[in-house]
């Protein structure tokens, strides 16, 4: 085996024990009640032998706050980060704090592949979080670009570090993001005020999170009113406008008089199935989107949807690591899960029956 020189890191004492950064930062900051007894000791063991110190200027750096604020993003292309980062910017001005980005550009280098491949995620992480750490920041806030997990998200000078639209698989990392299951349940009431019982759902993939809590507040919300949860009339494909196209026409022989899409993304294929068919959006069926993208308002007739509260995403977070930042005794499990609901916005494309 290759031996390494120079001072041992933290990286290296997680690979010779055969745990997480983040294992070995909990037991080093007397968090060893988060793991065994057994692989707390191999860790203290492993840095008694290797003699291996935290930083002194790391220390120093965490000693005196700088004001500055990191953020990671997945991807500044992605429709949803760029309002997060907004209301995060928003909130750093208000308080006086400075904001450096790092983009990690997953969509720009592999397109949709990385959702799909977390070692490609992983490595670029893994390069980007030692280029946090030489900053002199004071914290981190991460951007995801859609609600999934995030391993080895730890900083190795101890940063604390907050969620915006994804989560941290250390949970006690605070974390905010959309209420999916309030959004589906809204969405299926709103539908039903307007008279519709029969109502076919246009989905994202069947394993995606953001489709998976919007199912289930349809089916609560079908529950409460009565309504069979017919499997037959969910459609699950991509959040592309080919994905709703096809989803449609698979829901054309369906008696439904409204359909739910999942983004405006999809109700867009879904207006161009229905009108290859002679089918009006908005008078013959109802069409009612997600996301409150420009594509909304640019589809005749103009798209009733769903607002996401992203700025709201991003500021909520930033005032939290703020938080965290100015009031070193208040602990993160205190704001660990913090979902915010999205706002009903009423157009032309969903009729009363």
């Amino acid at each position: 085996m290759e031996q390494r020189t120079g001072a041992p890191r933290i990286k290296d004492i997680a690979n010779a024990c055969g745990v997480s950064i983040s294992t070995v930062s909990n037991v080093l900051n007397g968090k060893s009640n988060k793991v065994s007894e057994e692989i707390a000791k191999k860790i203290r063991d492993e840095v008694e032998r290797t003699g291996y110190r935290p930083s002194s200027l790391a220390r120093n750096l965490r000693a005196t706050s700088t004001k500055t604020i990191g953020v990671i993003a997945e991807d500044l292309i992605e429709f949803s980060t760029p309002a997060i980062v907004e209301g995060i910017m928003k909130s750093c001005e208000e308080k006086g704090y400075n904001v450096v980005i790092e983009n990690m550009r997953l969509f720009g280098r592999w397109q949709r592949e990385w959702l799909r491949d977390e070692a490609q995620l992983n490595k670029t992480l893994s390069d980007v979080l030692p280029k946090m750490d030489s900053l002199n920041l004071d914290g981190l806030i991460y951007v995801g670009s859609h609600e999934h997990t995030v391993h080895n998200l730890v900083s190795a000078r101890g940063l604390p570090i907050v969620m915006a639209y994804a989560v941290a698989v250390d949970r006690q990392i605070p974390t905010f993001r959309l209420d999916d299951i309030t959004g589906g349940y809204d969405v299926i009431k709103y539908l039903v005020s307007k008279g519709h019982r029969k109502i076919g759902v246009l989905a994202g993939e069947i394993d995606n999170t953001h489709t998976i809590n919007r199912i289930l507040g349809v089916q609560k919300a079908m529950f409460e009113e009565k309504i069979f949860f017919d499997p037959a009339l969910v459609k699950y494909n991509d959040w592309t406008k080919d994905g709703g196209y096809k989803g449609m026409n698979a829901l054309l022989d369906e008696d439904i008089t409204a359909v739910f899409c999942m983004s405006d993304m999809i109700a867009s294929g879904a207006y161009a199935a229905l009108l290859e068919k002679g089918i009006m959006p908005g008078k013959d069926i109802s069409v009612m989107g997600y996301d409150n993208q420009d594509t909304s308002r640019t589809l005749t007739p103009e798209l009733t949807t769903m607002a996401l509260p992203l700025q709201e995403i991003g500021s909520g977070a930033a005032k939290a690591l703020i938080g965290l930042l100015e009031n070193p005794g208040s602990s993160p499990v205190d704001i660990a899960d913090i979902r915010i609901k999205s706002a009903l916005i009423e157009r032309a494309s969903v009729r009363t029956i």
